[in-house]
């Protein structure tokens, strides 16, 4: 038996939570009231074993995976309980049918779901998940008509795209009772993505969310380098409408939480440490126990922003130390927006190079060759940081980079097939353009080329992210082709971006010309006119201020690189702005051609200083913040030298 096999454990999403994550969620859910226990992804049983661990005496406590590997290794855990343990795709097998007190789980995580599987396990795909949660659901006799109607509805909704663990979590929340609780392990962009929007919804109409423990070092999954959150929320009845958002009591862990292979700092037990966070009540950032610090966070209406802005911890012991009460805002209620560029699931084809005479060169795979395409379907890119320059500033004059946007043309090979099937020439005439047929040949190219050198027999219009841009009438009509890319939102034309992997210190860039960003980017934009200005974000996004709760806030990769994510920035909080603050802002922002431009960023520094403590004080208030984002800066610069 050998579940640590880590080809096997990445195909199957495997990232099993380890007994000291599991105690503390088990205790943060108070496992010990539960009478019935399930974890619908159990894996090797550490989420069981941890609500035993803790205390808990369930008359009923269930487990399902897929895994037969997992599920033995669960049976050799709980060895000696009363469980009840199945091998089988949870979506479905015969469930209990009674609701649970407690529904506890760490979901797989496997990303664009379709044949992920082994040749040994039958891993469902992604549309007989969705079609298999859907009956689930339907079948749950004990939900309520209305708690069946909104889980049914979130079932039908969330992207094809999206992670098992999106389902996974839908799933879940269907077995938690009225007045149970459902706890889970999530990644941290569960915030953010796009793909969890019916999932954040499903928890406003269905649960109150409780408690929030994040794992500030991304140090609970090693293998996954990326920051988890643990989830508490206690299930209520559902009444058709949204319902008001309550008060959530959030909890950032470090590394100095961990205690002798428990996570409890200077307590003596998990339960312990639960109690002590469940009784925080400052609205800033207090010391629990060594590595744990809490606070009361409200949650504000944006269903794209479910979480106020909040200072780190070390920086918030900093601002205690300030003269004058400090006015925080988080980045939204400055009328901005954040999220992620453009990922198109297929960079190779759907970017090409700009060469200057009405033609563009491909990738390395087609051998650069230089295709005729139409000028408009030619949109200037920013694809990578070498784009960049050093530039504080980004025009179209200084990309190459050209994202193919093929919407509403068609190729002369796919013009042939639909007028075989019966299209009528007028509907294609009116719907696209012919593309040139020099295109036409590349793209058939492409559509024959194998995804990667290792699974030659599958072709790139297969892959999970191009094959979900196809979409055919009644009739069998093109309605969109794999080579047409989703429309573009917002998202993808910032005004502003950041890398989303900072070797150094992080910096903003200002998107002149509303160039197309790639989703190697973390991209802003305003969504209101009164919004602030976008030099004066670009200043503040490029100040000492930022950069230092960045430090704070962001995963370190292993190689000593800041992982910067949309949530991060949504965490960061601005101090309140007067009018002559923000044309000062906008003045420098405007003033800021290069990213290492020291006298203009010391004059940013300046301006937030000030918004920040007031005049006097402003010198060693900067002083603090700049060694705190410059001590993170050589943190990291160790791991990367080592």
């Amino acid at each position: 038996m050998n579940t640590g096999d880590p080809e096997r454990k990445k195909r199957l999403g495997q990232y099993f939570t380890g007994l000291p994550v599991a105690r503390l969620l088990a205790a943060l859910a108070d496992a010990r009231a539960a009478r019935s226990i399930i974890d619908p992804m159990v894996g090797a049983g550490d989420m069981l074993r941890a609500c035993l661990e803790i205390g808990s005496c369930p008359t009923q406590l269930v487990g399902i995976d897929l895994d037969p590997l997992a599920v033995a290794q669960a049976a050799q855990s709980l060895r000696g309980t009363n469980r009840r343990l199945t091998c089988g795709d949870a979506f479905a097998v015969r469930l209990p049918e009674r609701q649970f007190d407690l529904v506890i789980t760490n979901p797989p995580y496997i990303r664009y779901q379709s044949k992920a599987g082994r040749a040994d396990i039958a891993v469902p795909t992604g549309e007989e998940i969705r079609q298999n949660l859907i009956s689930q659901i339907r079948h749950r006799r004990y939900l309520s008509a209305a708690a069946r109607t909104a889980l049914s509805d979130v079932a039908r909704r969330y992207p094809g795209t999206a992670d098992v663990a999106v389902p996974s979590w839908i799933l879940s929340a269907a077995l938690v009772a009225e007045s149970g609780t459902l706890a889970v392990v999530l990644p941290q962009a569960w915030l953010s993505r796009n793909y969890a929007d019916p999932i954040r919804e499903m928890l406003d109409r269905a649960f109150s969310v409780e408690v929030i423990v994040q794992d500030s070092d991304a140090s609970w999954f090693g293998d996954a380098q990326v920051r988890t959150h643990l989830l508490v929320a206690k299930r209520r009845a559902i009444d058709g409408s949204l319902a008001g958002r309550s008060r959530i009591i959030v909890g950032r862990a470090a590394r100095a939480l961990r205690n002798n292979g428990s996570l409890t700092g200077t307590f003596g037990s998990e339960i312990q440490v639960a109690a002590a966070l469940r009784g925080v009540t400052s609205l800033q950032p207090a010391p629990v126990t060594r590595g744990l610090a809490g606070w009361i966070e409200q949650r504000n209406d944006d269903p794209g922003t479910p979480h106020a802005g909040s200072l780190s911890p070390e920086i918030a012991r900093v601002m205690r130390g300030s003269h004058r009460h400090l006015q925080v805002r988080p980045l939204a209620s400055f009328g901005w927006r954040c999220g992620q560029g453009m990922r198109t699931g297929a960079n190779e084809f759907f970017y090409v190079t700009a060469t200057g005479d009405g033609k563009a060169e491909t990738a390395t795979r087609w051998r650069h060759r230089s295709v005729k395409l139409p000028a408009e379907c030619l949109l200037p890119a920013v694809r990578r940081q070498s784009d960049l320059n050093g530039r504080a500033q980004v025009t179209v004059n200084m990309l190459t980079a050209r994202l193919l946007n093929l919407r509403g043309w068609i190729t002369p090979k796919d013009r042939a097939a639909a007028l075989d099937i019966g299209v009528s020439e007028q509907w294609l005439t009116e719907r696209y353009r012919s593309l040139p047929e020099g295109a036409g040949a590349w793209i058939a190219e492409v559509a024959a080329s194998p995804q990667t050198e290792r699974e030659p027999s599958k072709r790139i219009p297969e892959l999970s992210a191009v094959a979900t841009n196809v979409r055919t009438g009644r009739s069998g009509e093109p309605q969109s082709l794999w080579y047409h890319l989703p429309p573009l939102a917002p998202r993808h034309r910032p005004e502003i971006f950041i890398p989303r992997v900072c070797g150094a210190r992080p910096n903003a860039y200002l998107n002149s010309d509303r160039a197309v960003v790639d989703a190697n980017f973390v991209t802003l934009w305003r969504t209101a006119e009164d919004g602030l200005p976008a030099h004066a974000m670009l200043a503040i996004l490029n100040s000492t201020w930022v950069w230092a709760n960045l430090e704070q806030n962001c995963t370190v990769l292993g190689g000593g690189a800041l992982k910067v994510e949309a949530t991060d920035l949504r965490r960061i909080v601005i101090p309140d702005l007067d009018a002559l603050a923000v044309e000062g802002l906008t003045w420098l922002g405007k003033r800021l051609d290069s990213t290492q431009d020291t006298a203009a960023l010391a004059e940013i520094d300046s301006v937030m200083g000030e918004a920040l403590a007031g005049i006097s004080g402003v010198g060693g208030l900067t002083s603090v913040i700049g060694s705190i984002a410059a001590d993170g800066l050589r943190h990291r610069s160790r791991q990367l030298a080592s």
